[in-house]
């Protein structure tokens, strides 16, 4: 068995496609949406799992607290440190709050509040 996706509530449906393009090369696998409102991209990467986003139009950016219990990041790994580099660099000068670089347990990681206040951490 496998993780086949991962879902993520957003409220900016197009910024939320748009980082994950512009970061990490992702493209749209499906699109898929309901007469209510409700529309979600799934998001390829070159390897599973894939990553749904969706929105509604009651969605709500309600603060986001990572104490919480529940999902508290997205982990995407990256093919080479330079990439690594690249992004992280990326990710400094568009101004999103870097958590920790790079990890301080593990791995090669960084970890940063992005769009939403979504963390998402890149490993290599």
């Amino acid at each position: 068995m496998r993780i086949s996706n991962v879902g993520l509530m957003v409220k900016d449906l197009e910024g939320a496609k748009a980082f994950f393009e512009n970061y990490f090369g992702a493209t749209v696998h499906a699109e898929y949406s309901e007469d209510n409102g409700y529309k979600s991209y799934i998001m390829k990467f070159d390897e599973n799992p894939k990553l749904e986003l969706m929105t509604k139009p009651e969605v709500i950016d309600a603060e986001k607290n990572k104490n919480n219990a529940g999902f508290i990041h997205i982990c995407i790994k990256v093919d080479s440190k330079e990439k690594f580099e690249e992004i992280l660099g990326k990710v400094k000068a568009d101004g999103y709050e870097i958590l920790y670089e790079p990890a301080t347990v593990g791995g090669q990681e960084f970890r940063a509040v992005t769009f939403e206040d979504n963390i998402i951490e890149v490993c290599y």
